[in-house]
């Protein structure tokens, strides 16, 4: 079943202009993009899965890390968890590195997974508009039409501006989650970066977002700053 949310393209940049100038979403521990306005992180963990009998079955992080003999803490990036289990290389693991017999598939990268997807936008069910990477082309399960774009710089990413739609016949793009979203009144925003396997979300609303936290359909980190 499709999503409940979908998007489409908006042809009006004014949604988008608050984010501007379009910065990568980093989020560490430390500091993250927009720490000036929301001083709370919610890190949505992306799973890995392992084929059984031809049925994925996710793998969260944490089963991933005890399996390899390491933990994860606020900030921890997949790659260092995989990295783990190849102490000895000189070279970082390839992103789309897996291990025998405790995963086969890496993470979704760039968006939510689409068994996820639901899950989140239930608590987040007041987002409004977004931007989808303008070189997602074929990735994604509906071309976005007649949209605005805004770059992030005259040689940075060049991104589509959306607007949601709650109708199941609008055609839309709803597999895949946008890589900005927030809502009408600003009070949070959602990101995944196009090389990332989390998904953060900022707000200076903690318990909106140790509701979500507290999920046990998702595996999360929230830490503030």
């Amino acid at each position: 079943m499709s999503p409940r949310l979908g998007w489409i393209g908006d042809p009006s940049p004014d949604s988008a202009t608050w984010l501007a100038p379009y910065p990568y979403p980093y989020a560490e521990p430390s500091d993250h993009w927009m720490a000036d306005r929301f001083p709370h992180v919610l890190r949505i963990l992306h799973p890995a899965y392992l084929d059984y009998d031809r049925e994925p079955r996710a793998v969260t992080w944490a089963q991933i890390a005890a399996a390899v003999g390491t933990k994860i803490v606020a900030g921890t990036h997949f790659s260092e968890i995989v990295g783990a289990w190849f102490p000895d290389s000189t070279t970082p693991p390839d992103p789309n590195a897996t291990i025998d017999g405790i995963f086969d598939t890496s993470p979704e990268m760039g968006s939510l997974p689409p068994e996820l997807v639901d899950i989140v936008y239930e608590h987040f069910d007041d987002a409004h508009a977004g931007l989808f990477w303008a070189g997602w082309g074929g990735f994604l399960d509906e071309p976005i039409r007649g949209c605005a774009r805004v770059s992030e710089s005259p040689h940075g990413l060049d991104y589509q501006v959306v607007t949601t739609t709650r109708s199941p016949a609008q055609p839309a793009t709803r597999m895949r989650t946008p890589n900005f979203w927030w809502p009408a009144n600003q009070t949070w925003c959602a990101a995944t970066g196009i090389e990332d396997v989390v998904t953060i979300v900022v707000s200076a609303d903690l318990a909106r977002l140790e509701s979500v936290h507290v999920n046990p359909a998702l595996e999360t980190q929230l830490y503030s700053h």
